[in-house]
């Protein structure tokens, strides 16, 4: 059975941000998807994330279905 496809977003970003993006990706030889999700798993860690994570439970939306 294949894998389920994992949740997409879609932003619109400076096409200067876009060039830098790929620029590093490729140097990295990496992708800019494997980029963006290491800056979102970042931001997330953050302490004010964290706080809000906390104070709604978020942490638990695996559980919530």
């Amino acid at each position: 059975m294949p894998k389920p496809a994992k949740p997409q977003i879609r932003v619109y970003i400076p096409e200067e941000t876009d060039r830098l993006l790929k620029a590093i990706a490729g140097i990295k030889d990496s992708s800019v998807n494997a980029i963006v999700n290491e800056a979102i798993e970042a931001w997330l860690k953050e302490a004010e994330q964290q706080e809000i994570i906390q104070k709604f439970n978020l942490d638990k939306l695996d559980e919530i279905g």
